[in-house]
């Protein structure tokens, strides 16, 4: 260096130190770097930075302070440590992008390679990383705080294997077909957990369910309202088909096997059941061939006869609807499976001996229908039973 750089160097380092001084910072800074002392321009690149109220502008001093600093210098790594500290503390209490959390686990590195292993594990802890949070307490010898971490991984471990156990038992008991322990084992876990996925299974299983006692399906390429039970009753507010007509009672007709026969009773209503204009009195069969033509309370048409759908059923036209009504068993021509209306509303599918299969999936031999589903008798094999829904 030549005698004039010293003697520059010398003025232009006295210069900036006025300045720094006067609290001329900005200056302070540039003539430091003019004087060829980077050191001392980092340092007041800090100082500029611990004096700024606005985050932005005190990240921007600190990284010029690690840029200006010689490498391995005390000053450079207090920029380092401000500059880690500063992201730890802008990220802190909000919720994180996975940018965000790339970034602490990076301000978390930096800053354990400094020697602040607090605050690096503090950086871990806010991006998630407990080995990384569990790496810096160690260095830190915080040995209450790393066993205070180390339970409660464990206890989310523990948390998380039970998660995916109830996941896994609603998944296994939906896909076997028993889709109501499945909605109820569902929500038993969501009552103490909040858990989105979870939630939303329960509520496909909730939408999707079919509730009896009509129920809309389509058998061998057939489509038809099946009414389960054991009896048919037809009123305005009560019963298995509901008639919204003011002529007509909460309970106005019954539909009833008995015996061999088939029989349909006016359940004492106001207004009564006329058969060819004449109120029904008694108990009234319903003939093999050609049916019977009902009033209901004067007004509102009913056509009851046998079905051509299923054997031994009945076919009830109301209200421009055809339902077909089995009065008992409603079985599944063909095959030994047996529709019904099960525990809560749910409509059953009983198939002893003969499990149904959904695509390749074998189901039980008991399967809660869902809105939906197309039943096959063997694996790949032709749709025999397709759920439509229910009324």
């Amino acid at each position: 260096m030549s005698v004039f750089d010293r003697l520059f160097g010398k003025s232009g380092a006295r210069d900036a130190k006025r300045a720094e001084l006067r609290g001329e910072l900005e200056k302070a800074a540039e003539l430091y770097g003019i004087a060829g002392e980077p050191e001392e321009a980092a340092r007041v690149m800090i100082l500029r930075g611990d004096a700024e109220t606005d985050a932005r502008a005190r990240m921007k001093h600190y990284t010029q302070a690690v840029a200006t600093a010689p490498e391995g210098s005390a000053i450079r790594d207090d920029a380092r440590k401000k500059r880690a500290a500063l992201l730890v503390a802008q990220f802190g209490g909000s919720a994180l992008s996975e940018s965000a959390k790339r970034e602490l686990r990076g301000a978390a590195g930096e800053l354990l390679v400094l020697g602040d292993a607090t605050h690096a594990a503090e950086a871990y802890k806010l991006a998630g990383d407990a080995e990384g949070q569990a790496k810096a307490l160690a260095q830190a010898g915080d040995v209450e705080s790393l066993e205070e971490l180390l339970s409660e991984q464990q206890k989310k471990e523990r948390a998380e294997r039970e998660r995916q156990n109830v996941h896994g038992d609603v998944e296994m008991l939906a896909s076997s077909g028993r889709r109501r322990e499945a909605l109820a084992a569902a929500e038993k876990w969501l009552a103490s957990h909040d858990d989105a996925s979870l939630r939303d299974r329960a509520a496909m299983l909730k939408a999707r369910r079919v509730i009896g006692p009509v129920v809309r399906v389509r058998v061998r390429g057939k489509d038809t309202s099946l009414a389960l039970g054991d009896d048919l009753v037809i009123g305005r507010t009560e019963g298995t088909l509901h008639v919204a007509s003011q002529a007509v009672s909460r309970q106005h007709l019954r539909v009833v096997r008995e015996g061999e026969s088939i029989v349909v009773r006016d359940l004492g209503s106001r207004n009564g059941t006329q058969l060819r204009g004449m109120n029904l009195v008694g108990a009234v069969p319903v003939p093999e061939s050609g049916g019977l033509e009902l009033t209901l309370g004067k007004e509102v048409r009913v056509r009851i006869e046998r079905s051509s759908i299923l054997d031994e059923a009945i076919a009830i036209e109301l209200g421009g609807e055809t339902y077909v009504a089995p009065l008992g068993r409603a079985r599944v021509p063909g095959l030994p499976w047996e529709l019904s209306s099960g525990d809560g509303g749910w409509v059953d599918l009983a198939c002893a001996g003969a499990p149904p299969y959904a695509g390749d999936v074998r189901l039980g031999e008991r399967v809660n229908l869902l809105a939906g589903d197309v039943l096959a008798s063997e694996r790949g094999g032709a749709e025999v039973l397709r759920v439509l829904g229910g009324d």
